[in-house]
C-alpha cells in the first residue's frame, strides 16, 4: 500500500495524466493438480473481454509445475502466452501482438480463525512482441514482481457460502521499463462457493488500476481505470491413477 500510494502520488506523477475507463469481464480456471503427493501440474485459462462480452482484451495460458514444499508453502514455475489486444477509448496497441513469459512463485496459505489467508509472491521474465505490427518481432524485455494478499471470510460455520477479498500490486523493474514502474493494482471483491471440498467458485467486482507503458504523442500518461467482473473457478482435483 505505501508502494501504491508513492506511486500515485502527484509529486511522483507526470505532469498530465490521462484517464479512461474501461468494462471488462474475465472469466478464468485455475487448476492445481497434484500427480504425485508433492508434485503437481498448475493449469490456468483467462479469457478477458473488454466492453462487456463484446470485444477482446486478452487470452492468457498459463501451465507450470509446482512442488508443496509443505502444507503451507507451494512453489510453481511455469510458462505463459499472452495475446493482448487493441481495447477501449485508448489502446495502448494499434493490433493484437503476442507475449511470452516465464515466471516463478511461492504461494503461502494460513487459517487466522475461520478466515483463510493467501499470501502469493510472482516473478515474471516478460518477452513483449511488436504492439504496432503484430508480430513477436523487435521483442522487449521487461521484468515484473507482484505480490497479492487474499482472505476467503466464510458466512457462517456451516456455509458454503464466502466473501473473498483481495488486493495485487505489480511493479516492472529493468532498463526497458520508463514510465510504469509502477504497474497496476487490482482490488477485488466477491461472493464464494464451495462446491464440494476441492472445488471453489468466485463471482465478484475488481477495480483494476493500470498505468500504460508508453506515452502519448503528446507526452500524457494513460491511466486505466477498469471495471471488472471477474468469474473464477478453482480446482485442486488430483489426477487419478490407476484403473
Amino acid at each position: 500500500m505505501i508502494l501504491l500510494f508513492i506511486a500515485v502520488s502527484p509529486g511522483h506523477a507526470q505532469s498530465t495524466r490521462i484517464n479512461t475507463d474501461n468494462l471488462h469481464t474475465w472469466i478464468v480456471y485455475n487448476g492445481q493438480h497434484l500427480i504425485t503427493d508433492k508434485f503437481g501440474l498448475h493449469a490456468e485459462i483467462q479469457v478477458r473481454r473488454n466492453n462487456g462480452l463484446s470485444n477482446w482484451q486478452q487470452l492468457l495460458l498459463r501451465p507450470g509445475l509446482f512442488y508443496k514444499v509443505n502444507k503451507n508453502v507451494l512453489a510453481t514455475a511455469g510458462y505463459c502466452f499472452v495475446e493482448t489486444y487493441p481495447y477501449g477509448d485508448i489502446p495502448s496497441a494499434k493490433t493484437a501482438f503476442p507475449e511470452h513469459r516465464i515466471w516463478e512463485q511461492v504461494q503461502l496459505t494460513q487459517q487466522t480463525g475461520s478466515v483463510d489467508i493467501t499470501n502469493r509472491f510472482r516473478l515474471e521474465q516478460r518477452f513483449i512482441g511488436d504492439a504496432s505490427a503484430g508480430t513477436f518481432t523487435n521483442v522487449r524485455y521487461e521484468n515484473r514482481a507482484r505480490y497479492m494478499f487474499k482472505a476467503n471470510i466464510p458466512l457462517g460455520k456451516a456455509s458454503p457460502f464466502y466473501l473473498p477479498v483481495y488486493d495485487e500490486i505489480f511493479i516492472a523493474f529493468g532498463k526497458n521499463v520508463k514510465y510504469n514502474t509502477f504497474d497496476q493494482n487490482r482490488l477485488g471483491l466477491g461472493l464464494g462457493y464451495n462446491v464440494g471440498k476441492k472445488t471453489k467458485l468466485e463471482v465478484g467486482y475488481m477495480y483494476q488500476y493500470v498505468q500504460q507503458r508508453n506515452l502519448t504523442a503528446a507526452f500524457s500518461q494513460v491511466v486505466e481505470n477498469n471495471h471488472t467482473i471477474a468469474i473464477n473457478v478453482f480446482s485442486s482435483l488430483p489426477f487419478k491413477r490407476g484403473g
